[in-house]
């Protein structure tokens, strides 16, 4: 049987996710003894009865919020906090996830279009690192894209510094986002969201709808994780709060839980907000205990850069380097330098604790930009020290040097990067050809060989660039980005048919040197006559195949 067409495919997905989500917000709201109704004073509405009767019974408070209410000592009481903070993080996280996705989507092309026109001076690069991670809501997702960018040598690494500070500021708008408690916003946001995604055909609108969407299960999860903590559970919380304060000891601690979390979700703002919830419980008191958290978060931010640049060229390895510079020396001076004056002007700005934890956040982000701003170019001198250049061997020619997995989320810069690859690869096809030539020509057996090695190398790099493309192609991605990955796979083609020549002359060169048959001088002539009109054209397509994608 035939699979089914991709948008086919696509709209199934639509509908399954449609009920799953339906079915579980009719759990949440009409299966009896699965949530029960807190009050904001805590007292327990009497269980019996659906969700949606006992909610009727509260009528003088309006911060009714879904959590479940074990009862103390009920053998389901762990069982069923677990599942709800479980649960809440989820849908947290995923909505986190896919707000920040569909911004992405919706603001993909405007990104690249401004990052191009990104002018030298580290000013610009910060104010628009700022614009563009407070709109895509994840500052490890304009990190990579930046890393991409730079891989695909459409921003310098100089300019790419100013933007990894902005990046910094723009994503504690999450966290200030949470602090504002916009619980009763969660259920509305959701439905509208699924309306605009599911009921309308224009990609804007699904894009825009998806981001609602997310914004909507973001607070729902926010909803259940403030009130499914039981009370016994808040004063082992209230500890471990306690133990990241006062000593050096404790420092180290709270740096490494915040590292090691947000290592392990990708997301400073995701563990930060997290902060946030459990500081309108009243489980933090004093900032002391928060500060090495925050700065753990925004250390161990840094790893989802540095993986996406593991396969990249080394400028866009400094860049990642400078995300890591960053944070672990803000990370320093806050606790040598600045630790006291945030102590004492935080509480002075004023709000409750959960807005001083939220501005405790931008406030060191913004502190450490205005201290890195006026440095960046001795700084970048110093990463060009500190990642230098490197030799490439043959055996590296097979690995890609501008494909980042982590980027396809992004399909501008993705296809950028793969045009990139692509012309890359026509670039070693004309060195096997070269290779070959002489080889053929001077009956050099060392060199034929070489020449094999080079061929089997371009081989697999095409294959790989050929995987990344289908990949993308099979993504939600727009009818003129498809066109571009259709050029894509022909340029791949045409060039591989040119490597299939290159490779049956090196074979028939190896046996001509075995033989030590020499080339008569007119049959040498029309062979560099052939080989400089291959040439000239491999270098007119190469040349030509980023214009075919603007």
């Amino acid at each position: 049987m035939a699979p089914l067409p991709e948008k086919s495919r696509q709209i199934c997905r639509n509908h399954i996710f449609a009920l799953f989500l339906c079915l579980t917000l009719f759990c949440l709201w009409f299966v009896p003894g699965l949530q029960g109704v807190v009050r904001a004073n805590h007292s327990v509405v009497p269980e019996g009865g659906s969700l949606l009767d006992q909610a009727h019974s509260v009528k003088d408070n309006n911060d009714l919020v879904l959590v479940k209410v074990p009862s103390k000592g009920s053998g389901g009481a762990v069982k069923a906090t677990l599942f709800a903070l479980i649960g809440g993080i989820g849908l947290f996280m995923f909505g986190i996830h896919l707000m920040s996705e569909g911004l992405q989507k919706a603001a993909g092309n405007r990104i690249k279009s401004v990052l191009g026109k990104l002018t030298g001076k580290p000013i610009y690069g910060l104010v628009l690192g700022t614009v563009i991670t407070a709109i895509i809501q994840s500052s490890s997702a304009t990190t990579v894209m930046v890393v991409g960018f730079v891989n695909a040598g459409l921003l310098e690494f100089t300019q790419s510094i100013g933007v990894i500070l902005g990046a910094n500021i723009g994503t504690t708008v999450t966290t200030q986002v949470v602090a504002l408690k916009l619980d009763q916003f969660a259920l509305p946001a959701i439905g509208l969201g699924m309306i605009m995604y599911l009921f309308f055909d224009a990609r804007k609108v699904k894009q825009a709808g998806q981001a609602v969407m997310g914004f909507g299960l973001l607070f729902l999860g926010i909803v259940i994780m403030k009130n499914a903590i039981p009370p016994e559970a808040k004063e082992t919380i209230r500890h471990l709060f306690l133990m990241s304060s006062g000593t050096l000891k404790g420092t180290l601690f709270g740096l490494l839980v915040g590292t090691v979390a947000t290592a392990i979700v990708q997301s400073s703002s995701i563990t930060v907000s997290l902060i946030v919830i459990l500081a309108f419980q009243g489980l933090v008191t004093d900032l002391k205990e928060v500060i090495p958290l925050i700065l753990g978060c925004n250390i161990g931010t840094c790893t989802t850069a540095l993986l996406a640049s593991l396969k990249t060229d080394r400028e866009a390895q400094r860049a990642a380097a400078a995300h890591t510079f960053f944070n672990i020396f803000g990370a320093l001076m806050t606790l040598t330098i600045f630790y006291h004056l945030y102590l004492w002007v935080i509480p002075k700005i004023g709000g409750n604790m959960p807005h001083q934890i939220a501005n405790l956040h931008v406030m060191i982000k913004l502190v450490d930009a205005v201290i890195f701003v006026p440095i960046v170019r001795p700084f970048s001198r110093f990463l060009t020290w500190f990642v230098p250049e490197k030799r490439i061997l043959a055996r590296e020619l097979a690995r890609p040097h501008y494909l980042i997995e982590g980027i396809k989320q992004d399909p501008t810069a993705a296809l950028e990067l793969a045009i990139k690859e692509t012309v890359r690869f026509g670039g070693i096809c004309r060195a096997v050809i070269k290779t070959a030539m002489d080889g053929f020509t001077y009956n050099d057996e060392e060199l034929l060989k070489r020449g094999h090695i080079y061929a089997q190398a371009a081989r697999t790099l095409r294959n790989t660039i050929m995987d990344f493309v289908i990949d993308l192609s099979a993504r939600d991605i727009s009818e003129d980005e498809a066109k571009k990955v259709a050029n894509i796979i022909v340029s791949l083609y045409n060039f591989d048919k040119v490597l299939t020549q290159a490779r049956k002359l090196l074979k028939l060169g190896q046996t001509k040197a075995a033989c030590n048959i020499p080339l008569m001088g007119s049959a040498l002539e029309e062979l560099k006559k052939i080989y400089h009109e291959v040439d000239d054209a491999l270098t007119e397509v190469s040349g030509r195949l980023p214009e075919f994608h603007r």
